[in-house]
């Protein structure tokens, strides 16, 4: 899942906290400088945010830079998964198809970075 995350250090900070099993404390000892930082400033954040609304926002969000990236260099039997990774951003504007869209397109996602690498 650290696919979903632009930025490096959020990255390291989300790393930092799924290897810490979600446990803050043990997550800033584990992370490295920057993503403590990163952490320390979420952990005070006062955010009124639902955090489903904003899983499928990063959901979303890592689709798209991933269809650009793909865009550059596709090869013809990419194809049909891309043509499905944009049924499924579609669908993710449908509330009752959200959360079924957005665990196909973690799938998606997931396949596509093990293939990048």
């Amino acid at each position: 899942m650290e696919e979903l995350f632009a930025e490096e250090v959020a990255r390291r900070a989300f790393l930092a906290v799924a290897e810490s099993g979600g446990a803050i404390e043990p997550a800033l000892d584990r992370a490295d400088p920057e993503a403590r930082e990163f952490l320390e400033r979420a952990a005070v954040a006062d955010v009124d945010a639902d955090p489903v609304l904003e899983a499928r926002n990063l959901i979303a969000a890592a689709t798209r830079r991933r269809l650009a990236q793909m865009v550059v260099d596709i090869a013809p039997d990419q194809l049909p998964a891309i043509r499905g990774a944009r049924l499924q951003l579609d669908e993710m504007e449908d509330p009752e198809r959200a959360d079924v869209a957005a665990e196909a397109l973690l799938g998606w996602l997931h396949g596509a970075s093990e293939g990048a690498e």
